[in-house]
C-alpha cells in the first residue's frame, strides 16, 4: 500500500514538474532568466546566510537554555521566522500613499495579525514548558 501511495505521489509530482516547465517554456526569455536568477538567489541566500544563522542560533540556544526547554524554544523560533517571512510581502515598507503592486493584497491590519500569531506560538511554548515542569516534579 505504501509503495502505491509513493508511486502515485511521485507520478503526480513528475506530471506537475512537466506542466510547470511547459508553462515556463512559454514565457519570454527575459522572464525565464528572471526566474532562474530568483531561484539561484534564493538557494544561495538560504545556504550561505539563513542556514548558518539558524545553526548558530540553535547552538547558542542549546547552550543557554535548560535541556527540556531547547526543543520547544527552537520550534517557536522556527515558527516565528516562518510567520515573519510569510508576512513580509504585506508588511514591507513602501512609500506613503502608494498601494502594493499586488492588487490581491487586502487592506488589513497585518501587523496586528502577525503579532497575535507570534504571541500565540510563544504562549503555546509557555504552556508546554509549564506542563513539563509540573509533570517532572516528584
Amino acid at each position: 500500500m505504501v509503495r502505491i501511495i509513493r508511486a502515485t505521489l511521485a507520478l503526480t509530482g513528475c506530471v506537475l514538474v512537466i506542466r510547470g516547465l511547459m508553462l515556463i517554456w512559454s514565457f519570454s526569455s527575459s522572464d525565464q532568466v528572471s526566474i532562474v536568477l530568483w531561484l539561484a538567489a534564493g538557494l544561495l541566500i538560504h545556504d550561505l546566510v539563513f542556514a548558518p544563522l539558524c545553526l548558530l542560533v540553535a547552538a547558542i540556544t542549546r547552550r543557554a537554555l535548560p535541556p527540556g526547554w531547547c526543543t520547544p524554544v527552537l520550534l517557536a523560533l522556527a515558527y516565528t521566522n516562518l510567520l515573519v517571512l510569510l508576512a513580509l510581502p504585506v508588511l514591507a515598507p513602501r512609500p506613503a500613499g502608494e498601494r502594493p503592486d499586488n492588487a490581491t493584497i487586502l487592506d488589513r491590519p497585518f501587523g496586528w495579525g502577525l503579532t497575535i500569531a507570534i504571541l500565540l506560538v510563544w504562549a503555546v511554548v509557555g504552556v508546554v514548558l509549564l506542563v513539563r515542569a509540573r509533570t517532572r516534579r516528584p
